[in-house]
């Protein structure tokens, strides 16, 4: 463990304040949430500091749940494939369950999820021990809590135990982010497994629970259509879009091989890439230099453009080193042809076979190889809304424990060290968790800076200085309101 985080840890444990103790539980949880350092979870610092705030917390007295579920989710967001999962599983209860958000979140956001449940409750407290006071008094009266958190959110996994510990109530983890380090291997009694990779990191972690494998739900109605095979000489667009970080080139795994290869065989074609910011991700400049207008980077587009890229898309290229869970299956499912390089992190849709293991065969894909029915059936079984369903109702209420299948469909050909960093972190950490980790004390700057690579030294530092002024800003303005 580096100096930075054994340092974070060691005080996290010697403060006497429990309020202190956890909200520095949470900065040190997404330090590790953004630096693969090796460590995946550590259900001791959960049992510690839940232990310390049973003690200062007022007694509740237990009681038998009267009513069946409810989902607890850190943040809903009204993009991205976390909060999707989380909607679709609410469709599949016997009856329709509640909802708790335990973190202050886009208003917008909040209003797309009420509609996927029967209540929907925001927590309004403002201190740990007070947040926890309130998560444990609106979850007593469910029988099944199911989790859908932040990596980091150390007091929506303190609150559950507490609930465990007096109402006797199953929780159900849905490990959403099963790339990365995650509290909730010491509260969850059922620890659901989304894909192959999931599987093989759960081996690093002491998870106290059962594994059940619960796979994502597609949300698209299949789409059937015929494609002729291309031309090098055919106008075509290949599409591809993601959140910046799973196109950053990692170790040996990088996507631009593949794109030069592309736009250098098929002369008129053109290269979307969405998601991307085109002045900070450096790594897409020498590209951009060499097939000008033909490699396309943006941003960001307003939905109704991006459904439009995406309908004037021949292929539809799934992001590398990351891939984007079920969103290359998506497509593949709204009938789109759809090809890739085999990702590190891989295994959540028998739809990887269509991905290739070199730039060679990519190629030979894009000429020749068709959407094969037999991989449409795989992905029906696997990931089809019936089959999530009927494993997920299975284990929820009648405590079946399901297999991972993704292995009998597609062969594990990952790398679970894919992120991990053995010396200096050269991994960007969110601005705001290093502003809270400085505010909580000023000598974890120095530390900080030694952990540091020589250019995240400089992006942190610029960072900072833009998030001061950007709360300074705030206060003058609020100043100027009163």
């Amino acid at each position: 463990m580096s100096g930075l985080l054994s340092s974070i840890r060691d005080m996290i444990l010697a403060h006497e304040d429990v309020d202190k103790s956890v909200e520095l539980s949470e900065v040190y949880g997404a330090i590790l949430w953004a630096v693969d350092k090796g460590i995946y979870d550590d259900p001791e610092l959960e049992e510690i500091l839940t232990a310390r705030c049973t003690n200062v917390l007022p007694k509740i007295s237990g009681h038998t749940p009267l009513k069946d579920c409810i989902h607890l989710i850190s943040e809903p967001y009204l993009i991205g494939g976390h909060t999707r999962l989380m909607e679709q599983l609410s469709t599949m209860h016997r009856e329709k369950p509640d909802l708790l958000i335990t973190r202050q979140s886009d208003e917008k956001a909040v209003e797309r999820t009420r509609g996927f449940f029967d209540k929907c409750t925001v927590i309004a407290a403002d201190t740990p021990l007070k947040k926890i006071a309130e998560i444990v008094e609106s979850l007593k009266s469910y029988s099944r809590i199911v989790l859908h958190i932040h990596p980091d959110d150390m007091i929506s996994v303190i609150a559950c135990k507490i609930v465990k510990s007096i109402t006797g109530a199953k929780i159900f983890f849905v490990n959403h982010a099963d790339h990365v380090f995650t509290y909730g291997s010491s509260v969850a009694d059922v620890y659901f497994e989304i894909s192959t990779f999931g599987r093989r990191r759960d081996m690093k972690k002491t998870i106290t629970g059962c594994k059940s494998f619960l796979g994502i739900p597609l949300t698209s109605a299949l789409v059937t259509k015929s494609h002729g095979l291309p031309g090098k000489n055919d106008r075509l667009n290949f599409f591809s879009a993601a959140s910046p970080f799973k196109f950053k080139p990692v170790k040996h795994y990088d996507l631009r091989p593949a794109i030069g290869r592309v736009l250098s065989e098929f002369k008129h074609s053109t290269f979307w890439i969405v998601g991307a910011s085109p002045l900070t991700n450096i790594w897409w400049w020498p590209l951009k230099l060499r097939y000008g207008s033909r490699f396309k980077i943006l941003s960001s587009v307003p939905y109704e453009s991006y459904l439009k890229l995406l309908d004037s898309a021949d292929f539809y290229v799934d992001s590398y080193p990351t891939p984007g869970g079920t969103a290359f299956a998506e497509q593949l499912f709204k009938g789109r042809r759809c090809v890739g390089l085999r990702a590190p992190i891989q295994g959540y849709s028998p739809a990887d076979n269509l991905k290739d293991g070199s730039v060679d065969d990519f190629m030979t894909s894009i000429l020749h190889r068709q959407n094969g029915s037999e991989i449409i059936e795989s992905v029906l079984a696997v990931n089809g809304y019936e089959a999530v369903k009927a494993r997920y109702q299975a284990c929820l209420y009648d405590g079946v424990m399901c297999a991972n299948e993704m292995e009998a469909y597609v062969a594990w050909t990952g790398d679970i060290a894919v992120y991990e960093q053995a010396g200096k972190i050269t991994t960007a950490i969110p601005p705001a968790v290093v502003s809270k980790l400085i505010d909580f004390d000023k000598r974890f700057l120095s530390i900080l800076f030694f952990e540091l690579s020589a250019t995240q030294k400089i992006k942190i530092a610029v960072k900072l200085v833009l998030l001061k002024l950007k709360k300074q800003r705030g206060k003058e303005n609020r100043s100027g309101n009163v």
